[in-house]
């Protein structure tokens, strides 16, 4: 994939947390997504395991591109 910015080749990995991963307009002490406030979750950890998303990261212009 190339980067939407810079056009560089980007790479696939992974992000992964022991925490749901969710997209938060400012930081919480709790991490809950809440739907009313327009937070978004991305993953949840599957009992025992870790929550993770796909994601293509390009080195050149630090960008991280999610597609859920």
């Amino acid at each position: 994939m190339k980067c939407p910015y810079c056009n560089e080749a980007m790479e696939k990995g992974l992000i992964e947390s022991s925490e749901p991963i969710n997209f938060m307009r400012e930081v919480r002490f709790v991490n809950r997504a809440n739907e009313k406030k327009g937070e978004f979750n991305l993953a949840k950890p599957p009992f025992g395991g870790r929550a993770s998303v796909e994601v293509w990261l390009c080195r050149s212009c630090r960008k991280i591109v999610i597609d859920l």
